[in-house]
């Protein structure tokens, strides 16, 4: 199944590489993260500070509409949960929809797919006796946000994304991820 989705997906790609061969820009993405983990109002889940940094690919379909699929290394999780931070690598794969609005403003919203590469989930929490060392692999969720180019090198986004999938399995564990980046295109 795996090698399906990966074909589907080159063979995807490929074909708008091709319409867009002379358009398509590559660029560098990198950013600060506000993360935390929804779920139960019991469980204290405050807010942590981190990073992304990855690449992006700009395909253009008209003067309105881009796409922008990226690959981003990115440290979320919470600052409190029973008094322990808890972090998570990430790597981050959105495919961005980006539509220009009004001069160089545009809206952008995207499905992601997060693959977790880290975590420090793997012992009791502060002595509580919970043992939380089950994490799924993965995390699906949409992100919306805005964003603004200011020439044809820099390009401004603030957005907030929301998982789908609970980091912690068996709780109430979503990724709620406030980003404000800036992508530098070649």
């Amino acid at each position: 199944m795996k090698k399906i989705v990966f074909m589907a997906s080159f063979l995807f790609t490929g074909c708008f590489m091709m319409n867009a061969q002379d358009i398509t820009r590559f660029g560098a993405k990198a950013g600060i993260n506000v993360s935390s983990l929804g779920g139960d109002a019991n469980l204290s889940y405050d807010a942590k500070t981190g990073f992304h940094i990855g690449g992006v690919l700009e395909i253009p379909f008209s003067d309105e509409l881009i796409i922008q699929p990226e690959a981003l290394i990115s440290y979320q999780g919470s600052g409190g949960f029973f008094q322990d931070d808890l972090n998570f690598w990430y790597l981050n794969v959105p495919v961005m929809a980006k539509y220009n609005v009004w001069d160089e403003l545009y809206i952008e919203a995207d499905p992601y797919l997060g693959l977790l590469l880290s975590n420090n989930v793997d012992r009791n929490i502060s002595g509580t006796g919970a043992s939380f060392d089950a994490t799924n692999g993965i995390d699906l969720g949409l992100g919306i946000g805005a964003g603004y180019r200011l020439d044809d090198n820099f390009y401004f986004q603030a957005g907030y994304s929301a998982g789908f999938i609970n980091v912690i399995e068996d709780v109430n564990s979503k990724n709620r991820v406030f980003a404000i980046s800036v992508v530098y295109f070649l």
